[in-house]
């Protein structure tokens, strides 16, 4: 270098500090990623279907038959796993998810393996001692029996709920870009 020596404005240093500030802090920024992930994944249990858009594996007709409530919504009994999606963001990253443990099988699928094991059945004894043959719940029983139950599988497909799609990607890149945009403008 032939000692050129360059001086920036205070205009513009004001501008650098300001965009080196929202790099080194950009809690704030994860925050926003944060909303949007929780908005998008929300949406994802009214339209049943993945991050790539295809729709969720529908529930056997033998589970749906015994599910008492939102028989129609796949992931959905009492709302569990969508009410408890969450993200935790801090200036290092931002984590999201879910804190239930049966969360994982419904993303990614799988087999669970029953071993065998006794299990109390209730039944409805009726006046003429005779025993009905539909199970009841103990409140309602004034019958009982012990019976082995063998060992099974249940395979469960995968739904997966959590993820984002390149659309999706591309807004949190617009979400960042805006972040540093305004960071350097203050």
């Amino acid at each position: 270098m032939a000692g050129v020596k360059v001086s920036v404005t205070s205009d513009v240093e004001a501008r650098l500090q300001g965009l080196v500030a929202g790099i080194e802090h950009p809690k704030p920024m994860f925050a926003l990623m944060n909303e949007y992930l929780g908005k998008i994944t929300r949406a994802r249990f009214k339209t049943q279907t993945a991050p790539d858009g295809t729709p969720w594996q529908e529930l056997s007709a033998k589970y749906k038959a015994r599910k008492k409530k939102n028989k129609n919504r796949i992931l959905t009994l009492n709302n569990y796993l969508g009410g408890t999606l969450r993200g935790v963001e801090d200036d290092q990253g931002l984590e999201f998810g879910t804190n239930r443990v049966y969360a994982a099988i419904h993303q990614l699928g799988g087999v669970i393996k029953k071993k065998t094991r006794r299990s109390e059945v209730y039944f409805r004894q009726r006046a003429d001692g005779s025993v009905g043959n539909r199970f009841v719940k103990k409140n309602r029983s004034n019958f009982a029996q012990s019976v082995n139950v063998g060992e099974h599988t249940i395979k469960i497909p995968a739904r997966e709920f959590l993820g984002t799609n390149d659309q999706q990607n591309q807004h949190l890149v617009k979400i960042a870009t805006r972040f540093l945009k305004k960071a350097s403008e203050k």
